[in-house]
């Protein structure tokens, strides 16, 4: 009884000191950066009814905080959603609705609320649903949301993309326009960009996501993270091109208040199947 009472100040001490600290060091969270390959019946063997359980396991195990997914049509997100019953979603699909491939986001609903989202157009207007005036192969569209941490009151802006496969001037416009959307959306706050770019780090919308000059200056987490593990590339053709010829086209980037503290590809050989024709990216995150 009195080794209890002489050690109360000390634990007390320790937690008035502590937890300041700990609070103002920031939250640390888990983003989760998908491509997850569009429900294509001519897949053959890498058809989404083959990879479905084995993706939503993945997903389920990586236990991010937030993740953003590319291609997914209405189908595959009621499949997450009926999958990740601890996550809320939020997006459209690009030809407006329903229609079309989704960059859905999914957060922890326990741990954020949703403070405002959107979903604008990769073109010329993007208020309109369905437009596409760049010249881009498909339509394309990002995601964006404010969410605050319930219990120390965080706030970030997550924001979901899939840049333009074919046209290298609807990249770049898509950069330029991103960037100042964000902006206008953040007022200030941290920001994490996930999404398939479509385009190398020796791009130039790779440069125009980094640069300064384009109304914010941005990380990608990987290039800056304490310790890395897994390959670079990321896009693999459901594993016909070598390792050492694959294209690193998807991408985390954080404002630089972010702190990337590790960053993983995934090999994707613990898994029973290929999950996707990209490999997933994933990154632990300091926010300031």
């Amino acid at each position: 009884m009195n080794k209890f009472r002489f050690r109360t100040p000390h634990i007390l001490f320790l937690v008035l000191v502590l937890l300041p600290l700990q609070i103002q060091a920031g939250s640390i969270i888990r983003v989760l950066q998908f491509n997850i390959r569009y429900l294509n019946t001519n897949d053959g063997k890498n058809v989404w009814a083959n990879r479905r359980q084995d993706v939503m396991t993945f997903v389920h195990d990586t236990e991010a905080d937030v993740f953003g997914l590319q291609e997914a049509v209405h189908k595959q997100v009621q499949h997450f959603q009926a999958s990740m019953t601890e996550y809320e979603m939020i997006g459209e699909g690009r030809d407006g609705g329903m229609g079309g491939e989704w960059n859905p986001i999914f957060y922890l609903k326990a741990k954020y609320d949703l403070v405002k989202s959107g979903t604008f157009w990769l073109s010329d207007t993007p208020d309109v649903k369905g437009s596409n005036t760049w010249g881009a192969a498909c339509r394309r569209i990002m995601t964006w949301a404010i969410l605050k941490n319930k219990v120390t009151g965080e706030q970030f802006l997550y924001a979901n993309t899939h840049f333009d496969h074919v046209s290298t001037s609807a990249q770049e416009k898509s950069a330029h326009l991103v960037k100042q959307r964000l902006k206008e959306y953040a007022k200030g706050l941290p920001i994490i960009v996930t999404g398939d770019f479509n385009c190398d780090p020796a791009s130039k919308p790779y440069e125009m996501m980094l640069s300064p000059n384009e109304s914010f200056a941005m990380l990608e987490a990987w290039q800056h993270a304490r310790s890395k593990q897994g390959n670079e590339g990321t896009f693999h053709s459901f594993g016909s091109i070598a390792v050492n010829k694959r294209s690193r086209i998807d991408f985390i980037f954080l404002t630089p208040d972010i702190r990337s503290l590790r960053c993983i590809t995934d090999d994707e050989t613990s898994h029973p199947c290929l999950l996707s024709d990209h490999v997933p990216v994933y990154a632990d995150v300091e926010l300031p």
